[in-house]
């Protein structure tokens, strides 16, 4: 059984990855906004083994829409990131 104070202390773990997502995006760090998701969804998980009550059921909903969001920001960021592949004369005859 996973004591407060640990539940407590990853939340404000996950809180402060979230942070630092949106701000490596805004600086269109991407690698590091993704690094920083994958940790913060690695720490969800743990989260919700821990939870014990209705509060923290409604905690990890909103974390998990939270991050959901941010992972959606980011890879729209990584897709923009990728170089477009152009196509050559004749394929854009044919």
């Amino acid at each position: 059984m996973h004591s407060v104070a640990e539940f407590i202390e990853t939340r404000k773990c996950i809180e402060t990855l979230t942070r630092q997502i949106i701000l490596s995006a805004e600086n269109n760090a991407v690698q590091k906004s993704k690094q920083d998701l994958d940790e913060a969804n690695r720490q969800l998980e743990i989260l919700r083994t821990m939870v014990a009550n209705d509060v923290q059921v409604i905690v990890v909903d909103r974390l998990t829409r939270q991050l959901t969001s941010l992972g959606t920001k980011v890879e729209t960021k990584v897709a923009k990131k990728k170089p477009v592949k152009k196509k050559s004369k004749t394929e854009a005859e044919g």
